[in-house]
């Protein structure tokens, strides 16, 4: 059985809506998603009011994202209002006009929710357990602190990129910042840290941020690396390279931003504001580099919804895994365990020791090797690289992302090499031996569970000096595990340089 919810998000710069199909046993994913500019920070008037003409202009598509609510039988809805609306002085009286021309009972964040909702965006799907959160709004800056995956101070400053641009933006000449503009909006946002020393006293952290100004840098940085892997969540920079972005941006006009790639044209304004705020903030406290992530304010009211007592997921990875398995990957779980049990079995062995990274990428690869059977059976590993790069997988960086997908599709006499190559701009040196390592252990794993059966009931393995035996105890002759094991001998001995023998017990002979 599975249900539907909806979380609308109505902030300073866009309205969105996202929807939700999560099943009895937890899993969930998203299944629409819509996005509207509306840039309510500017229907704000001098006297700090939003009147009502600017609702008016957003009602029709707050009807429409109720419609389409109701289309796909969404059951729970939750609309969550930010910096605009909390902000305005008659945040009561614009929240009960939308009710009254649309019927959607609006729930206005406080700067704290806003910014507890995304951490719980952050925490719930990457593996990062200390950090510091910025998300730039249209109207507002949340800034958080957290240590070992908990939440320990957050701040909502009223300024975002759409109302420091009004302000501080409004003698530009075709867009173009000149120096002294800057310096009165790097002086402004100085002079709001001074009030919270915890943000300048916790320095040498990553920077994660969340909202449009970083996932446009994002991009920006991904077309000017001609970067292989165009996923944004997880994304990473150097704090050198936004420095190069704010010393060339702000000189530029918009017409000249607009054709910068990556770069949206309705943002071509606002990322500027936005930029000195993040750069602002980001030297003021030391950072150490930034992160991007593609989750934030809607995921972390979605969590809050279905797991109020617990919105923390304990394991990103894992509840990542359990999401895309729970979707309709036709592969057999108890099969899938049987693999990763093995592979993981005979790497400790061969290893010594494994990483976190060695676990986790063998994790991954071992229960999503058959996810491209999806889309197609026939050379279902190559449609399973895509699926485990493209697939929006939590708690995976993108090194480890791509040792995955290349170690589900180990194929060494020639698609491992075009991968590894086409993805040195992420992977070390080191990881050449690795991919080949986990890969071929992982084909010996697939292939002691040929048919998918479990007839192979154990596997006892020992190493001595180079030579690696397995002993097979199984139910009856393992046939196809046997033709199997043959073919995989090959890429494991050579890729550990060790021998690989092993015995066939039947049970009855045990």
């Amino acid at each position: 059985m599975h249900s539907s919810i909806g979380i609308m998000d109505i902030g300073s710069n866009s309205i969105r809506l996202v929807i939700y199909e999560i099943r009895d046993t937890g899993a969930y994913r998203i299944v629409r998603e819509y996005k509207e500019s509306a840039r309510l920070s500017e229907k704000v008037g001098p006297d700090g009011r939003i009147e009502r003409e600017s609702v008016l202009g957003i009602a029709p598509l707050l009807r429409q994202f109720m419609e389409i609510c109701e289309q796909n039988k969404v059951t729970r809805l939750r609309a969550g209002a930010t910096a605009a609306i909390r902000n305005a002085i008659n945040s009561e009286e614009v929240v009960a006009w939308i009710a009254e021309e649309t019927g959607l009972q609006v729930e206005v964040l406080s700067g704290e929710e806003e910014g507890k909702a995304g951490f719980l965006g952050v925490v719930n799907t990457m593996n990062v357990r200390d950090g510091m959160i910025i998300d730039i709004g249209g109207g507002s800056t949340e800034v958080t602190l957290f240590r070992e995956r908990k939440r320990l101070k957050t701040y909502s400053f009223p300024f975002g990129a759409v109302n420091t641009n009004l302000r501080f933006g409004k003698e530009n000449k075709d867009g173009i910042w000149e120096a002294a503009q800057i310096a009165r909006l790097e002086k402004f946002v100085q002079s709001a840290l001074e009030e919270h020393p915890w943000i300048t006293a916790n320095s040498g952290l990553p920077f994660i941020g969340l909202g449009g100004t970083m996932r446009t840098l994002a991009k920006i940085s991904q077309r000017t690396r001609d970067y292989s892997l165009q996923v944004t969540h997880h994304y990473e920079m150097e704090a050198d390279e936004v420095d190069r972005m704010f010393a060339h941006l702000p000189r530029l006009s918009n017409g000249q931003r607009k054709k910068i790639a990556g770069l949206s044209k309705d943002r071509a304004d606002i990322i500027i504001p936005g930029l000195i705020i993040l750069q602002t903030i980001f030297r003021a406290a030391q950072g150490a580099s930034f992160l991007i992530s593609g989750a934030g304010l809607r995921d972390g009211l979605f969590h809050e919804l279905v797991r109020p007592q617990e919105p923390v997921l304990p394991d990103p990875l894992e509840s990542s895994l359990h999401n895309v398995l729970e979707f309709g990957i036709p592969a057999d779980p108890e099969h899938l365990e049987r693999v990763l049990n093995y592979t993981q079995q005979l790497y400790r062995l061969l290893a010594g020791e494994s990483s976190l990274l060695d676990e986790r990428v063998i994790r991954t690869a071992a229960r999503l090797y058959k996810a491209g059977t999806i889309l197609n059976y026939y050379h279902y590993t190559q449609h399973s690289v895509y699926w485990i790069m493209r697939a929006g997988l939590g708690g995976l960086s993108h090194r480890e992302m791509v040792l995955a997908a290349i170690a589900a599709d180990y194929h060494p006499k020639n698609r491992t090499e075009r991968l590894l190559h086409a993805h040195k701009d992420i992977l070390q040196t080191v990881d050449i031996q690795k991919v080949h390592r986990i890969g071929s252990l992982l084909q010996l794993g697939i292939a002691l569970d040929r048919s998918e059966t479990g007839l192979v009931d154990n596997m006892v393995p020992s190493f001595d000096d180079g030579s690696l035996h397995l002993r097979l105890h199984s139910r009856e002759e393992p046939i196809l595990e046997l033709k199997a094991m043959e073919a995989a001998a090959k890429d494991v001995q050579k890729a550990w340089d060790i021998i690989l023998s092993w015995s066939v017990y039947l049970s009855s002979n045990s």
